[in-house]
């Protein structure tokens, strides 16, 4: 006999076609539930974790791991095969696909157009990350750790409860980039270890594999925006309800983005003013 299965009210907003049979059979159960092995290496990642292991007594090695995660987004990113449709909205503008990746799992992506001008969208995503709480539900706390030069920083977010608490609040330590290939800006990110936040018995510790925030300019007045999420939540959880949790996640934040720079004047006509500046000299 099949059990009867009740969709959540978390995950009414949108539409998912399914996570194909194969990817169940690999990813039935994220069993990780000890804590990460954390080794003394410099550089060094284990094959069950995605933490990066960095010695804090030189920026070179902040430099190189910030090379390597924009080399692997950058592929990413540049990856259009065989990604599977998950989620979408219920306008079906926003659609959420995934792909698993043999190095790094499953990778969850959504596209989508957002009003701003691309300076202005860049800067609210990566300078003024700190207020990512103000106008996203989903994220509880954000806080610039350390910066180690304008374009690369140890930061850290606390997201809130998920799935009607079924995934409860999650912390994340990450080494964040920005890095510009022609016309598209990439803001990077992936699990690090600071001492300004180890982990705590309050809170589970999850790590960003490679992830970023994509921007490319559409328009004088609207940007196309794309979020790559790669993240292992830890505990025990069965894998569809992680892909839900993160499908819907990503739904979420596109469409508070967007409610967000459509009422700031200031992120819509910042690419025109400078428009007019530049042709007034």
């Amino acid at each position: 006999m099949k059990s009867a299965v009740t969709t959540p009210n978390f995950l009414r907003n949108f539409s998912a076609p399914g996570i194909d049979e194969e990817a169940l059979k690999q990813e039935s159960l994220r069993t990780v539930h000890s804590e990460s092995n954390v080794g003394k290496s410099v550089l060094k990642r284990s094959s069950t974790s995605s933490v990066v292991f960095i010695n804090n007594d030189t920026n070179d090695d902040y430099e190189k791991q910030a090379d390597e995660t924009i080399d692997q987004i950058w592929k990413i990113f540049k990856d259009e095969n065989a990604w599977t449709e998950v989620a979408k909205s219920r306008d079906g503008l926003d659609v959420v696909v995934s792909k698993a990746f043999p190095k790094w799992g499953r990778i969850f992506r959504v596209t989508s157009i957002i009003p701003g001008s691309y300076s202005g969208i860049v800067e609210m995503l990566f300078e003024r990350q700190e207020d990512i709480p103000k106008w996203s539900p989903s994220v509880n706390d954000c806080k610039i750790l350390e910066v180690i030069n304008d374009d690369l920083y140890i930061t850290y977010q606390l997201t809130n409860e998920q799935a009607q608490g079924f995934i409860a609040k999650r912390d994340f330590v990450n080494l964040t980039v920005r890095r510009f290939i022609d016309d598209t800006a990439i803001l990077a990110a992936q699990a690090c270890l600071h001492s300004k936040m180890p982990p705590n018995n309050n809170c589970v510790r999850g790590e960003n594999g490679p992830t970023a925030y994509v921007v490319e300019k559409n328009d004088e007045a609207t940007c196309k925006f794309t979020w790559l999420l790669n993240v292992n939540l830890k505990g025990w959880l069965p894998q569809y309800l992680i892909n839900s949790s993160l499908a819907s996640a990503q739904l979420n934040l596109v469409e508070s983005l967007r409610n967000h720079t459509s009422k700031i004047p200031e992120i819509i006509l910042s690419s025109s003013s400078c428009t007019i500046a530049a042709d007034t000299i």
